[in-house]
């Protein structure tokens, strides 16, 4: 392979060898996740995609290969979708404490109002008791 040749290879992968690493530079691919092809790989070495389908068809198999591998775009797929998953948990689950919430709160408000009921006939043969004539005679609650 001539020299020029060479030098073009060296940067469609190392172009290639970014894109993996979802290190790329070019203004369209910096900061994103880019999806790997013949002809993000080629922008991003800032060349033709043309010599990948004539001269160098390696790096063209080198690509598809890394297309089918792990890269942070299919990790980042794979995150959002385990995120997604324990988000849609969590949600079951709050809603869940929220059912439980008002069961407790509504059994809570029986037992306070039976508390109440309790505590005022208490107080009613607790009045009644003292109400009672000094003979002693101690009247039965209705």
């Amino acid at each position: 392979m001539d020299p020029r040749g060479q030098s073009a290879a060296r940067s469609y992968r190392a172009a290639l060898a970014r894109l993996v690493r979802g290190e790329g530079r070019h203004p369209d691919h910096a900061g994103r996740v880019v999806r790997i092809t013949p002809a993000s790989v080629a922008r991003e070495a800032g060349r033709s995609r043309n010599p990948l389908y004539t001269t160098h068809r390696d790096i063209l198999d080198e690509i598809e290969v890394a297309a089918e591998g792990p890269t942070p775009m299919r990790d980042l797929a794979a995150r959002i979708a385990e995120l997604e998953a324990a988000l849609a948990h969590l949600r079951s689950d709050a809603r869940r404490h929220g059912e439980e919430r008002r069961e407790l709160a509504s059994e809570n408000m029986t037992l306070l109002h039976r508390a109440r009921s309790a505590e005022d006939r208490l107080t009613a043969i607790l009045r009644r008791m003292t109400e009672a004539p000094a003979t002693g005679a101690i009247t039965r609650p209705p």
